[in-house]
């Protein structure tokens, strides 16, 4: 989780997924987009495991005479959270490749009243990364095009050992983790009748298309995605979030981005796994690799498991421990009661007889 993959520039972190997918996996490829794709299993249907690894982030768009940067946003961020934030400028694919900056922020004294009732727009931003002129920002390697992540690392919420940790882009490496919790379990046993793709997508965050190319590829008979869902947290009221309570376990979508049979599985599976869970209500699209796999070629049996989260598209989002791993063994008890299932894509309820 601690290595970075901001949409498109997702290298580190792809490497250190490659080596945890080889530990367990029959097959490990890359496809043009960047999807790490592991399989298990021998059997004819194929399901698609879907989790995506890229994470919002920030771009240097332009470097001022002054040595400072201005960038625009990969991803969806909030404003108010990116002001005064400290970031590390990428300039280069190694773990050390970066030059530390910050948002500037202006001081409160030096600032009037209506300035600091207004959310600063990030157009309006800079980073302050310690060069003097473009051509010390240059010999420094930041240059337009680079990307920027918060300069935090993952910790322990309150003291060490938490079942709660903090740390930026659990959206939605955190999936990834879980479904290689799955692995774990699956790989002492891989399914006869199935073949599971285990695949870490890419550019969720601009669209889902990492997942749209992959479902197209694989043309999976079943599908289930994973992502993280907004908790109940200070200032966001329970019936907002489907009162969704990080430590509760795993969250089964239900709506019409979900094939009903597959989500009542699930349920029936926590259930009888002693899996604590949770059920969150999806009224239309639900904003993952889910609504983009339903629909591709002629579509796809689509369930979504998710990890509660709070504070997301933020430097410091908090998910429990506990929540991961019982992701990872729903996944896993799921795939096995998927070994014997008749989901059908297409039912045939009406013939007329020859006269």
């Amino acid at each position: 989780m601690s290595a970075p993959a901001v949409t498109g520039f997702e290298e580190q972190r792809r490497k250190m997924i490659i080596e945890e997918y080889s530990k367990y996996c029959d097959s490990v490829t890359v496809d043009v987009i960047g999807n790490v794709i592991g399989t298990i299993g021998s059997g004819d249907k194929a399901v698609m495991l879907a989790g995506h690894y890229d994470q919002i982030g920030f771009m240097v768009k332009y470097i001022d005479k002054d040595g400072y940067a201005t960038f625009d946003q990969v991803g969806g961020w909030d404003p108010r959270v990116a002001y005064g934030t400290r970031v590390r400028i990428w300039v280069g694919d190694e773990a050390e490749d970066f030059v530390l900056g910050i948002i500037g922020a202006k001081a409160a004294h030096l600032s009037d009243q209506s300035e600091r009732d207004k959310v600063v727009p990030i157009k309006d931003m800079k980073i302050d990364f310690g060069a003097s002129n473009e051509e010390e920002a240059a010999k420094m390697g930041v240059k337009v095009g680079c990307v920027c992540t918060p300069d935090t690392t993952i910790e322990y919420l309150g003291k060490k050992g938490s079942d709660l940790v903090i740390g930026p882009a659990f959206d939605d490496v955190c999936a990834v983790a879980a479904h290689i919790e799955a692995l774990d379990i699956l790989s002492r046993d891989p399914p006869k009748k199935l073949k599971i793709h285990f695949v870490a997508t890419t550019q969720e965050e601009i669209g889902m298309r990492g997942a749209a190319v992959s479902a197209y590829n694989i043309k999976p008979w079943c599908a289930i995605a994973s992502d993280v869902t907004h908790a109940v947290a200070p200032g966001v009221d329970p019936n907002r979030v489907s009162d969704t309570r990080i430590g509760k376990g795993p969250v089964i979508g239900v709506g019409a981005n979900f094939t009903r049979p597959l989500w009542e599985m699930m349920e029936k599976e926590a259930s009888e796994n002693n899996i604590s869970h949770q059920r969150a209500g999806v009224p239309a699209g639900s904003g993952t690799d889910a609504w983009a796999i339903q629909i591709t070629r002629g579509g796809a049996i689509t369930g979504l498991i998710s990890i509660p989260n709070r504070y997301m598209h933020s430097p410091n989002e908090v998910i429990s421990l506990s929540d991961l791993t019982n992701v990872g063994k729903l996944v896993a008890a799921t795939i096995k009661k998927l070994e014997d299932s008749n989901m059908t894509h297409t039912t045939e309820v009406f013939r007329r007889k020859p006269s």
